[in-house]
């Protein structure tokens, strides 16, 4: 893939949330009150950054597959904005502005016509205005190319007549700016020759303007990737020196969108940090889209709490402000966020705010959150009604014209006759979700790729296509996530491959995709802990960080307090008994809030607790689940080999789930107590033999507790050892008995030996007779845990593993 295509890849994906790096605390900044006003009653540099963000927000929604300027267009009807503020940037005035409501009626000819009657600055001014009108119009080089050559080529000669130099230069900046958008080496050219100038002339502002224009008009190719990069970072600095806020924030954001397409996911959340603190230091209360973004970049980051609360943020400024631009898009990702949080009820009421909000905008980009809504009513068993709400909504939004809009629009009705088992009806929509990805990738890379696949494995997995199911759901893993896969969807393919080597037979695949499931689990259940920890360090340091302020601010004052007081004796006397009476309240009140933020702390870390125990739990009814699905899938094997590799993992899942079933009735949620853990699975697995007084167990279990990572590789290979002596040891019938011992052989090491009384390995010391895939699973289990794997035949077989016992604890 060309960075070309990353470039867009990386614009588009923060509206992107399919059904879906180092972490950084910071504090946040805090954003005035606002209260509502006219944004066209904004001063004229706010007018012009409010229009540029909310038309770069609707440029990333609509994935880059519309041009710039046709979103400025609609951000200016929704805002109530005109555009004359970014039209006639650098030479505009307000009688200008007053004589320029033609640009909002889309009547230019009304100023060609005064252009006869206009002399001096102001026909040069009206000369410069028309032609910036018709450089913003969309397909403004294929329609107006004419118009604005005609209309800058005359205000350039007329500034040079009228010495306005700097007016000729913004008008060269604007005429090279429709060269840029269609890959024209003309734009280069100007723009080279006017950044000339600028340096020449000391004009840092349209020096600053003219690269800034460059880093955001110039088509994204392999060749121009990194000067975009280089200009837009050039443009931020110039705009910082100049000390123009607005325009700075500005860029920075649309920097901080090409290094997410870069894949420099800290480098854009750091930019974005950068323009809300801008943004805040200016008191400019327009901030959604900046937190929008925030939102976006924290999620792939892997971060707990920020998204959320970024996107409420978000939500709450575009109400207050009534800016509806993008009120339905976001609801529709604080509706995603809920449903990655497995709060389900909130996500599907959210999710119905924003489909009613897509519905009295009449935008056919509904059918995305619609998914959402859908999928929830295939569970519940209410496909017909699901298909019927595809059709109803369609009649009430604008048709799909767009790539994306159609894209789910085909999406739905594909899940929908999915569902329902209509499979040929499936497979025309299924099709033309192809047909339109591949159309699109073209430009902006595969990012729904995955998506296509998944549906093409589902129709072939309902067909009966086994085969072709399996090809399809592991091109799915081959497609370039960027590093923005979304864990749940990786989940749901494994879970889907599982199933599908299942029915194939493929005792092998069934194992290696069954390990991977497994570690994505295990790699969420460790991902969520490490995000509560780290939200709960944003709230400490934001606290901390107000209170160390708060002392300052009160150390500063009693200094200047003191300075004074030296000027009299008995005034001071009576000064400093009032401020010790003060400084006794405010220790009193310094120690009630202490108290409070104590109080909240230890509120916190209960939450956290209880958030753990709660994780454990679903992921054990999960894997209760699993072994569900695998009593099902046993029923309709008839082959003994196949039948025994599934009992075995339900054995395995067993093991595993017992360990989470510990943890969430366990007061401590982060280790396993071992005794009574091994006492459970033993009998867990003489039950499950059926064994009776045939087989004796013993244990020699050491009093202590393990970690969580380190007991669950260690309840695998306990329950490897227990079933291979079950099944191998005591042919016909015969008694026997297995020992099981764990214990410490020093300090720092743990042993664990597993015995018993059987036959021993084969004479020729193969493993075929006594089970060697779980000889297999017992080694790679022991270097999971950095421990040493050994085996002895002599009177019976013997297991030891020795492993670190680092970090564990042990019973007072």
């Amino acid at each position: 893939m060309s960075k070309s295509k990353a470039v867009l890849i990386g614009v588009l994906f923060g509206l992107l949330i399919s059904v879906g790096t180092r972490s950084q605390s910071t504090a946040q900044p805090e954003t005035s009150a606002y209260f509502y006003s006219p944004p066209d009653k904004d001063k004229e540099s706010w007018q012009r950054l409010n229009l540029s963000l909310s038309s770069t927000y609707l440029y990333i929604a609509k994935e880059a597959l519309t041009d710039q300027d046709s979103c400025l267009l609609i951000a200016s009807r929704y805002l109530g904005l005109s555009r004359f503020s970014i039209l006639s940037e650098g030479f505009g005035d307000e009688k200008l502005r007053e004589q320029s409501k033609w640009i909002d009626q889309r009547d230019p000819n009304t100023a060609i016509l005064s252009l006869s009657k206009a002399t001096g600055k102001r026909r040069l001014q009206t000369l410069m205005l028309l032609g910036s009108y018709y450089a913003f119009q969309p397909a403004g080089y294929s329609r107006y190319k004419d118009s604005v050559e005609y209309f800058f080529n005359k205000a350039i000669t007329e500034s040079k007549t009228l010495k306005e130099e700097k007016w000729g230069r913004i008008a060269l900046c604007l005429l090279g700016k429709i060269y840029l958008q269609v890959y024209d080496n003309k734009g280069d050219s100007i723009y080279n020759q006017l950044i000339d100038q600028c340096r020449k002339a000391g004009d840092k502002e349209t020096e600053a303007r003219a690269i800034a224009y460059r880093g955001i008009y110039t088509a994204p190719r392999e060749t121009t990737f990194q000067r975009k990069l280089s200009d837009l970072q050039q443009a931020a600095d110039l705009y910082h020196s100049i000390g123009d806020i607005e325009s700075e924030i500005n860029i920075l954001m649309d920097l901080g969108y090409v290094f997410m397409a870069a894949g420099q996911l800290q480098s854009a959340h750091d930019l974005f940090l950068k323009a809300l603190s801008l943004a805040a230091s200016i008191q400019y209360p327009y901030t959604h889209y900046i937190t929008e973004a925030l939102a976006n970049i924290t999620m792939y980051q892997g971060k707990f709490g920020e998204p959320l609360r970024y996107i409420r943020q978000a939500i709450k400024v575009a109400e207050s402000c009534r800016d509806s631009t993008g009120w339905a898009l976001l609801y529709g990702r604080l509706a995603f966020l809920y449903d990655t949080e497995g709060r389900k009820k909130e996500a599907l009421g959210m999710a119905q705010k924003s489909i009613k909000r897509f519905i009295i905008d009449r935008n056919p980009a509904v059918y995305n959150i619609l998914q959402l809504v859908i999928n929830n009513m295939n569970e519940e068993g209410h496909a017909k009604e699901a298909l019927d709400l595809v059709f109803n909504i369609s009649k009430e939004v604008s048709p799909p014209v767009g790539i994306s809009d159609m894209f789910y629009y085909h999406a739905a009705l594909s899940t929908c006759y999915t569902t329902l088992n209509k499979l040929d009806s499936a497979e025309i929509h299924i099709k033309k979700m192809d047909s339109l990805e591949t159309e699109a990738e073209v430009i902006r890379g595969p990012i729904r790729r995955g998506v296509v696949l998944e549906h093409y494995a589902t129709l072939s997995f309902n067909r009966g296509q086994y085969q072709k199911a399996k090809e399809y759901l592991e091109e799915h893993f081959k497609v370039p996530s960027y590093g923005h896969r979304a864990l749940m969807n990786d989940l749901a393919v494994y879970s889907l491959l599982i199933a599908t080597d299942s029915v194939l037979g493929n005792k092998e695949a069934v194992i290696s995709h069954y390990k991977e499931y497994i570690k994505l689990l295990d790699s969420n259940f460790r991902v969520t802990r490490i995000r509560q920890a780290e939200e709960l360090q944003v709230v400490y340091e934001t606290q901390e960080k107000e209170t160390q302020i708060a002392a300052l601010n009160q150390d500063a004052k009693q200094s200047k307090l003191i300075k004074n007081l030296t000027f009299s004796g008995i005034v001071a006397a009576i000064i400093i008994a009032g401020l010790l009476y003060r400084q006794t309240r405010l220790k009193q009140k310094s120690n009630k809030i202490i108290t409070h933020k104590n109080e909240q702390l230890q509120d916190l870390v209960a939450d956290k607790e209880w958030l753990l125990k709660e994780i454990h739990h679903r992921v054990k009814n999960n894997l209760q689940i699993i072994m569900s699905l695998l009593d099902s899938q046993s029923r309709y094997i008839d082959n003994d080999a196949a039948l025994t590799a599934i009992n075995d993992s339900q054995r395995r899942v067993q093991a595993i789930s017992l360990i989470h079933q510990k943890l969430y009735q366990s007061e401590n949620t982060s280790s396993i107590d071992m005794p009574h853990y091994i006492d459970e699975l033993v009998s867990y697995l003489q039950d499950s033999f059926d064994t009776g007084s045939r087989t004796v167990i013993e244990q020699d279990i050491e009093p202590l507790k393990l970690d969580v990572v380190k007991a669950i590789p260690l309840g695998l290979i306990i329950n490897e050892g227990i079933v291979n002596a079950i099944k191998y040891a005591f042919p016909g019938q015969q008694n026997g008995i297995v020992r099981i011992s764990l214990k410490y052989s020093d300090a720092d090491h743990l042993v664990l030996n597993i015995s018993d009384n059987g036959i021993g390995l084969p004479p020729d010391g193969k493993l075929s007779e006594r089970g060697s895939l779980g000889f297999s699973l017992m080694r790679g289990l022991a270097r999971q845990l950095d421990g040493t794997f050994a085996i002895e035949s002599n009177k019976g077989l013997h297991l030891w593993i020795r492993f670190s016992a680092l970090n564990n604890q042990s019973y007072d």
